[in-house]
């Protein structure tokens, strides 16, 4: 494994524990507007215009079908946005991240489920400041924030020459509320 693909990995891993973390933050007593749903009946849209205000997610221009919980943590100067589907039929746990420091500055992406990537794999798509293939920037609109850029996918195991691929993502995280502000 060359130092590019154990940062890449890293960089994953660090995601996946931030939403994690987040995740197990959640409060689950908030308003309905914290649960939010997105449906994407095959068809490519645009998550930066969800109805009603609604949090979503797309990859290469496809929406995620997902029905989101929607957590929003902000400790300090660092802010922890993620979206969960625990029962996703076609990602399984399926959990969208990100983390933003200051006002604009996007620290990390992490796109994952337990399944739906190639040859069975798990699926995840990842950015991470400072490591090489990506981009990441993020708009606010009140407590709604949009993250957009390019990541990583998880390599092809099957074929370990091919590298990774970049896939471009869209995330709208509709904070009802941001718990620590």
């Amino acid at each position: 494994m060359n130092s590019k693909s154990i940062r890449l990995t890293a960089a994953f891993a660090a995601t996946a524990a931030a939403a994690l973390l987040v995740t197990g933050c959640s409060d689950n007593s908030s308003s309905p507007a914290a649960n939010s749903t997105t449906s994407a009946a095959g068809a490519p849209t645009s998550a930066a215009t969800p109805a009603g205000g609604k949090s979503a997610a797309s990859v290469d221009g496809k929406a995620l079908d997902a029905k989101f919980e929607t957590t929003c943590v902000k400790q300090g100067g660092t802010l922890a946005l993620a979206l969960t589907d625990t029962g996703n039929s076609t990602y399984g746990q399926l959990s969208v991240s990100a983390t933003v420091t200051g006002d604009n500055t996007v620290q990390a992406v992490g796109i994952a489920g337990s399944k739906g990537g190639g040859n069975g794999m798990p699926y995840a798509v990842g950015y991470g400041n400072g490591v090489p293939g990506g981009s990441a920037k993020v708009v606010k609109n009140g407590n709604t924030y949009t993250v957009t850029g390019e990541g990583v996918g998880a390599p092809d195991l099957s074929n370990p020459t091919a590298g990774v691929k970049n896939s471009k993502f869209e995330i709208v995280f509709a904070c009802a509320n941001i718990v620590g502000s």
